[in-house]
């Protein structure tokens, strides 16, 4: 369905902050505007809902590692984001074998 507005494109990837671009598109919001407009859950919660998530038996380590580089896939990191990814880096660094425990 056409609307009349044109679409608005999306910064590339490595491109500089100010908005909009020379070339007159729009880029993506900082970090400090993604904290005002878009609210998250805590990252605590979050960070509980995806340990809860992993299956029984699996290296906690690993999938923390995994699911820090799909964090890393985006930029820039909203504020919470960040933390929720120190909360995983913390788990992901920890020392010896950390596995769910089987009951």
């Amino acid at each position: 369905m056409d609307t009349g507005n044109p679409p608005i494109p999306v910064q590339r990837a490595g491109a500089a902050a100010g908005c909009p671009s020379a070339d007159g598109t729009r880029c993506r919001p900082g970090p400090r505007v993604m904290a005002s407009v878009s609210p998250l859950p805590p990252p605590a919660e979050i960070f509980i809902d995806w340990l809860m998530s992993v299956p029984v038996g699996a290296d906690l380590a690993a999938a923390a590692r995994n699911q820090i580089g799909l964090i890393d896939r985006r930029a820039p990191l909203h504020p919470d984001v960040r933390r929720l990814r120190m909360l995983l880096s913390a788990l992901a660094g920890s020392a010896g074998p950390s596995r769910l425990p089987a009951y």
